[in-house]
């Protein structure tokens, strides 16, 4: 049976973590690899793999923010495998900090290497999706561009990074708008927190009470989301599976969005309103239908 992705070509945009997981997802399924990074040695390692599982890529390295550097992988991608698919934009940087130590650089930094990326790399992927008769685009948004302050506890360690990734949430939207007429498609994955190797030190340690507190007692399903996970939720949206779905932005986050960062009720709440608010035989009954 062919692959979901056989015989697409994708541009796959960031160098380890969530873009590894789904360039390995991706050549899975069928797909032929364009990735890139401005740190070539971490995409010449996913290349690695993907080769090493059977799959096919080819990588080079790019400054997303020259804007000629990108039309020249997009031109690459043309010249190696014919044209252009899929892209799916992970790659990105930030300076994190508060509002009270974030500077005008500081800020300016985070919202090119955010926004201003992704508005590039959408932007010169359009022609060879046009000439190729349509195609997808997913976009890495984040849970941080769409709830609170963007950061576990609402503190506002992130405030740069979750203006722009509000920002790029919305330029996927518009994005869907302009190029539905061509047949390209253009949704947005959002990830929740996610344990990628740099996650460590924002997260704590699988398994550690830190990890406990910052991170799974805010999710539905009570865990943190791994860079397969995302990967997985980019293929189906960058397949044929989702091919009447644009300007969506859906989030994997194990239900964190949905609980509005709250996450299960907690037990201590549960029983301080049962005892203001005693269940009446039909709500135990609804509780516990074994009785």
């Amino acid at each position: 049976m062919a692959g979901r992705l056989e015989g697409k070509v994708a541009i796959i945009t960031g160098g380890d973590g969530i873009a590894r997981a789904t360039a390995l997802r991706f050549a899975e399924e069928g797909a032929r690899i364009v990735g890139t990074d401005l740190a070539e040695d971490k995409v010449r390692e996913t290349a690695r793999l993907v080769t090493a599982a059977g799959g096919e890529m080819v990588h080079v390295a790019t400054d997303l923010m020259d804007e000629a550097a990108v039309n020249r992988l997009m031109k690459f991608a043309e010249t190696t495998y014919g044209g252009i698919d899929v892209l799916a934009h992970f790659a990105m940087d930030l300076r994190v900090g508060e509002l009270a130590s974030v500077s005008v650089e500081d800020f300016d930094y985070t919202l090119t290497r955010t926004a201003t990326m992704a508005f590039l790399v959408s932007k010169h992927a359009v022609p060879f999706m046009v000439a190729r008769g349509g195609g997808s685009m997913v976009l890495a948004g984040s849970q941080s561009g769409s709830l609170g302050t963007g950061f576990l506890g609402n503190t506002g360690h992130l405030f740069s990074y979750a203006v722009g990734k509000g920002a790029v949430i919305r330029l996927g939207v518009v994005l869907a708008n302009v190029l539905g007429k061509h047949g390209i498609r253009v949704n947005i994955v959002s990830p929740g927190p996610v344990a990628t190797p740099n996650a460590v030190a924002f997260f704590g340690e699988e398994g550690s009470p830190e990890r406990s507190l910052l991170v799974d007692a805010h999710m539905l399903l009570g865990r943190i989301s791994y860079p397969e996970d995302v990967a997985s939720a980019a293929l189906f949206l960058a397949s044929d599976e989702a091919s009447n779905i644009t300007g969506q932005n859906l989030h994997v986050d194990g239900g964190m969005t949905a609980s509005g960062g709250m996450g299960l009720a907690k037990e201590e709440a549960q029983q301080i309103y049962d005892a203001m608010v005693p269940p009446r035989e039909w709500d135990k009954r609804w509780l516990r239908p074994e009785q």
